[in-house]
């Protein structure tokens, strides 16, 4: 179930991101260029697009629960890495919808472009801050991972180079750099939900994690 979640919450949010029309501005867009942005996908299919990404970060946060409680399996007392890795994951959630864009999005014709600018920087500022959140649910399962072999190392330290370039983008704001651990990150999600959907459970440790 935590491999079916894990594929699924990744399709639902990059889908509607990939599908999304209209030219978003870089972080320091104008507010002109934040309003156009607004205005040109404030549609039907954006708003089903939003709704898409709102259930995929929910899937992520149910396989959180799950990589985690197997983490917590394979770690053992105290298993503080993994509780780690599952309140950092939900402190991710609610960064990354906190609505700011959706707002703007609905009101987008009646949007003044300060107010648009500001809606957009809010949602950029959040988001990066959940960068952070998200790199440290990356090390903290990544550290597992590495330290107890559990499924593979090699997904400990792709997940901790994630998480460390994701806590970096962060810290320097580069606007070219944040994608490639972004990214890095959600390939981790999917090639550990394959990994569990090909072994199941491990001995030992059955169930419907």
């Amino acid at each position: 179930m935590t491999g079916l979640v894990g594929i699924a919450s990744v399709v639902l949010i990059f889908v509607p991101i990939v599908a999304r029309s209209g030219e978003e501005p870089d972080f320091r867009g104008s507010a002109a260029e934040a309003l156009t942005f607004f205005r040109s996908i404030d549609s039907g299919l954006a708003e089903l697009g939003g709704f898409l990404v709102t259930v995929g970060m929910l899937g992520f946060l149910w396989f959180a629960v799950g990589i985690t409680t197997l983490l917590r399996r394979a770690e053992g007392e105290p298993h503080w890495r993994s509780t780690a890795g599952l309140v950092s994951a939900v402190v991710v959630v609610p960064l990354i919808l906190e609505g700011s864009w959706d707002a703007a999005t609905h009101r987008a014709a009646d949007l003044e472009p300060q107010v648009a600018r500001y809606a957009f920087d809010v949602g950029n500022l959040s988001f990066s801050n959940a960068w952070v959140a998200l790199g440290s649910f990356a090390i903290a399962c990544g550290w597992v991972l590495v330290s107890t072999g559990y499924l593979a190392r090699w997904l400990g330290w792709l997940a901790v180079v994630s998480g460390v370039g994701l806590v970096l983008a962060r810290a320097v704001r580069l606007e070219v750099i944040w994608f490639a651990p972004y990214l890095l990150f959600w390939l981790w999600v999917v090639a550990v939900s394959v990994l569990l959907l090909r072994r199941g459970a491990p001995a030992g440790s059955r169930g419907a994690a």
